[in-house]
């Protein structure tokens, strides 16, 4: 029979479900504010959203939960001072119980605090994660520290991260922007990129650290930003639109809106972003895509950058990171540009990763003071 619409309510972007034992409902997850929230989704339309308390599903595209045959439910989840663990619910009333201590060791660690942060762009109300170093004093200044999360349909949260903690551990506030196009408040916010991919998001960013920097703790003269693959493309849209950084770190980079719908796996994304016409055959779009595209300002940047890409990432070409690197060579800027010989759109083993972290934090540490 016809298909219908169940969770057209929640106006959440969910991504698996899994059956109750007498099919009857669907428990379901999905990016939600400032976390991941699991749902118990009725096949007449009823929801009821579980009490999970400062737990976050790991997850992004694919959430780790299960749903047993009495009623269950187990799930792998973390807060923002604490790693993933295993837990488990008895029903969907239950208060989730810890099962797992597997990364007990990190309790002993001083940890930077996460909260979260909202302000005004245009029609929304976009949020972001702050994480403060470990040793936070509010009389003192601290640089900051962008993270831009990609996807773009994807959300930074309150949860356990290795690599922002390492990075609020020397010394740095961390901001984690949740611009148009993220997925945590529904349809409207995350569509409103469709046409708009660098200027709307990018004044959200902007609109957020300009927020930031009303706070005595910020050292409004050292701010960096970086980010990976559509955080990627955010950053050196960022640093040609905008000259307030120190330095900046674009991993997997999407540059040029054209090259990646003609190159990349997943090009026909990009056309679905554009409204679904080709810039090959619309020349009013076409002019959309090049404006919409960080190598058009390219020239303008004068931010010390470090490029990092994988050799064989097919989700967004080397020759992206190429060529950027190219226009800041050529007009005198100083930049990097760092190549990990291996396939994936990530390092996909945790040796390379280790690198690229490193890498990462170094570049942030020559110039942030």
């Amino acid at each position: 029979g016809e298909g219908k619409s169940i969770t057209s309510k929640l106006d959440r972007y969910f991504y698996r479900t899994e059956w109750s034992s007498d099919s009857k409902s669907v428990l379901v997850a999905a990016n939600d504010d400032n976390t991941v929230s699991l749902w118990l989704q009725s096949t007449n339309g009823a929801s009821k959203k579980l009490k999970l308390g400062n737990l976050c599903i790991t997850g992004s595209y694919w959430y780790n939960y299960n749903y047993g045959k009495n009623g269950s439910i187990a799930f792998i989840a973390s807060s923002s001072l604490s790693p993933p663990e295993l837990y488990y619910m008895t029903s969907s009333d239950a208060i989730p119980k810890k099962l797992t201590s597997f990364n007990s060791a990190i309790a002993s660690m001083k940890l930077g605090k996460q909260e979260p942060i909202t302000w005004k762009s245009d029609s929304f109300i976009p949020n972001g994660i702050i994480t403060f170093p470990p040793d936070f004093d509010s009389t003192k200044k601290y640089p900051l520290v962008l993270r831009i999360h990609g996807g773009p349909q994807s959300a930074s949260k309150e949860q356990f991260s290795a690599a922002v903690q390492y990075t609020a551990s020397r010394g740095y506030i961390v901001f984690e922007p949740n611009y148009r196009g993220s997925d945590n408040y529904g349809s409207v916010f995350c569509m409103a990129i469709n046409g708009d991919e660098g200027e709307g998001p990018g004044r959200d960013v902007m609109r957020g650290v300009e927020e930031l920097k009303m706070r005595s703790y910020i050292d409004t003269s050292n701010i960096a930003v970086s980010g990976w693959s559509y955080g990627g493309f955010m950053t050196t849209w960022l640093i040609g639109n905008y000259q307030i950084w120190k330095c900046a770190v674009a991993g997997a980079s999407v540059t040029d809106l054209i090259d990646q719908y003609s190159l990349a796996d997943n090009g026909v994304v990009w056309k679905f972003l554009k409204l679904n016409k080709s810039p090959y055959t619309d020349s009013i779009s076409k002019e959309n895509w090049i404006r919409q595209s960080p190598i058009t300002y390219a020239q303008n940047v004068k931010t010390p950058t470090l490029l990092l890409s994988t050799t064989g990432d097919e989700r967004v070409p080397i020759s992206q990171s190429y060529k950027f690197f190219r226009v800041l060579q050529d007009i005198g800027t100083e930049s990097k540009f760092i190549a990990f010989p291996v396939g994936g759109h990530h390092p996909p083993d945790p040796v390379r990763s280790k690198e690229r972290d490193r890498y990462w934090l170094e570049w942030l540490d020559k110039y942030l003071k």
